[in-house]
């Protein structure tokens, strides 16, 4: 843990990002965009099957009610055009995801992919507000 600690802190520190570590030791970090808009990033730190340790970086879409058929058919057909990440269920939320090899990543890319997840999940939450999807 103290190597994604410093990993961290260093992101932190290069990039002037802000970061709040919680009890449970997941990372959040709060990114504004200019359309007086912002989205909250969770970080977390696990192991692959193969034992190797892997960040994981994912924003909130939408919380899912009663009827999720035509959320999770457009959710799939959607995942083919997102670049970084994924569209996955965490419970009964719609989170946009994607998970990066701690000992292969470098700040710049784990920035790109923190900035790409904030605004991506901020896009896919206003689009399914204004179409009342959720």
């Amino acid at each position: 843990m103290e190597v994604f600690d410093g990993f961290i802190a260093a992101v932190a520190s290069e990039f002037k990002l802000r970061f709040h570590k919680d009890s449970e030791g997941v990372y959040i970090t709060n990114l504004e965009f200019d359309n007086n808009r912002s989205q909250e990033v969770l970080i977390t730190l696990s192991k692959d099957e193969s034992g190797d340790r892997v960040i994981n970086l994912y924003s909130v879409v939408a919380k899912l009610k009663d009827d999720f058929y035509e959320i999770y058919k457009f959710s799939l057909q959607l995942n083919t055009t997102i670049h970084y990440g994924a569209l996955s269920l965490l419970n009964d939320t719609l989170i946009l995801k994607t998970s990066l090899l701690l000992r292969d990543c470098e700040p710049a890319r784990f920035l790109k992919s923190l900035t790409y997840i904030a605004a991506k999940a901020d896009e896919l939450e206003e689009l399914f507000i204004k179409k009342n999807i959720y």
